[in-house]
């Protein structure tokens, strides 16, 4: 058995943000400082396209103790649907986002609407 053949048990590298990751389970890539587990787990509440670092995504994620914290310049992965029980079980008591119908702001400025926004504009994605 190799990484290769089993690609599906690790999830799906996410390239393109679509309305089809709203609310869904990632994880992030490693991250700088050695960020705890529970901070690269997370529900997507927000994408904003080409608005982080180096014209980087800048992704809100929701994570399982409640805060909403973004994160630009980096990597994510569809969690595989076989997590998903154990992950909800995770999450049961955190808020489930709506961003198509609640606005984000960036420590307290920029505010916005929707799952995929782009410079001041709700993206049809």
């Amino acid at each position: 058995m190799t990484l290769k053949e089993n690609k599906e048990y690790f999830g799906k590298m996410i390239h393109n943000w679509t309305n089809e990751y709203k609310n869904k389970y990632v994880i992030t890539g490693l991250q700088q400082g050695g960020a705890n587990f529970d901070k690269r787990v997370g529900r997507v509440a927000q994408v904003r396209l080409e608005a982080g670092d180096f014209g980087s995504d800048n992704v809100l994620l929701r994570h399982c103790d409640g805060t909403l914290q973004q994160h630009t310049n980096q990597s994510f992965w569809l969690i595989p649907d076989k997590f998903t029980e154990y992950l909800n079980e995770c999450f049961k008591d955190v808020y489930l986002d709506d961003s198509d119908k609640q606005n984000y702001t960036l420590e307290g400025q920029d505010s916005e609407r929707g799952f995929t926004a782009i410079l001041g504009k709700i993206s049809e994605l």
